[in-house]
């Protein structure tokens, strides 16, 4: 049984993708939801929920089993409705993450949660991460967001990627021996004078693994397929141990393939799929 999905592409990145409703700023339009960048945010005029919602055209009917916005400043009281143009309603679900508790605490930040959710002091700088992963796939043209957190202090909503995706949900588990590390990209240095100047970035997570294949077409196929679908520019996300309706915020991630590596051949009776995500 799997214990991973994968989702190598985002029908809102591809032509034709149109966004409407909402009041959303003329300098920060929907449009930039579709772009790959955590920098590149939509903000709405205001946080009440008339000007919050928003309708993404896919350009065609796609299937649709993962829904993400990433890098937005819900607060712990927001709440998220998806509704298809075929008649799909996913409810209202709490924005803020919700996940187990682990024993060990928090990856990588190391702190336990006394309710479950992710303490609100460890957040990530960019934002929070909305996941939903539905029970099946689903057959939709267009997707309406309503997003409710009319009392957040910000005054406004803002988020930078939406993903719409398929995900692919191999039949094998990924590798017990995942590898999760932190890419440092701050730079820190003296000037003749002594005074030190930087340049501060957000630390982002690299996540290494396998996928392991009995039968070689299967590895193929899906290694192939990921490739071609995702190349070497845009992200794929990935998701361990993936339950529906359940937003597992830090098991999941927007990354890129540091390396597009072949499926090797192990050993006679093996085939796996060795990868390095680093999350954008």
């Amino acid at each position: 049984m799997a214990n991973c999905l994968i989702a190598p592409l985002n029908w809102a990145w591809l032509q034709g993708v149109a966004f409407s409703g909402g009041n959303w700023l003329e300098s920060l339009p929907l449009t930039r939801l579709a772009t790959a960048d955590p920098l590149d945010y939509a903000r709405s005029a205001s946080a009440d929920p008339a000007d919050t919602c928003f309708t993404v055209t896919l350009g065609g009917q796609r299937l649709v089993d993962v829904v993400a916005l990433f890098h937005a400043n819900f607060t712990p009281a927001a709440r998220i409705r998806l509704t298809s143009d075929e008649g799909w309603d996913s409810g209202w679900q709490d924005a803020w993450p919700v996940t187990h508790r682990p024993e060990g605490g928090y990856l990588p930040f190391g702190r336990p949660s006394a309710d479950g959710r992710m303490p609100a002091d460890e957040a990530d700088p960019r934002g929070v991460n909305f996941l939903l992963v539905l029970d099946g796939p689903i057959t939709a043209g267009s997707l309406t967001v309503e997003i409710d957190d009319a009392d957040n202090s910000d005054g406004h909503l803002q988020a930078s990627i939406l993903f719409v995706a398929k995900g692919e949900r191999p039949a094998v588990d990924i590798s017990p021996g995942l590898s999760l590390g932190l890419v440092e990209e701050a730079t820190v240095r003296r000037s003749r004078a002594g005074t030190l100047v930087g340049r501060r970035l957000w630390q982002r997570r690299r996540l290494a693994g396998a996928l392991r294949w009995q039968d070689r077409d299967r590895a193929l196929a899906h290694w192939f397929e990921a490739q071609r679908m995702a190349g070497r520019t845009r992200p794929i996300l990935l998701s361990v141990a993936p339950e529906p309706g359940i937003h597992r915020d830090r098991l999941t991630m927007l990354g890129h393939l540091d390396e597009p590596t072949p499926v090797e051949h192990a050993q006679w009776r093996y085939w796996g799929w060795p990868f390095a995500l680093t999350e954008v």
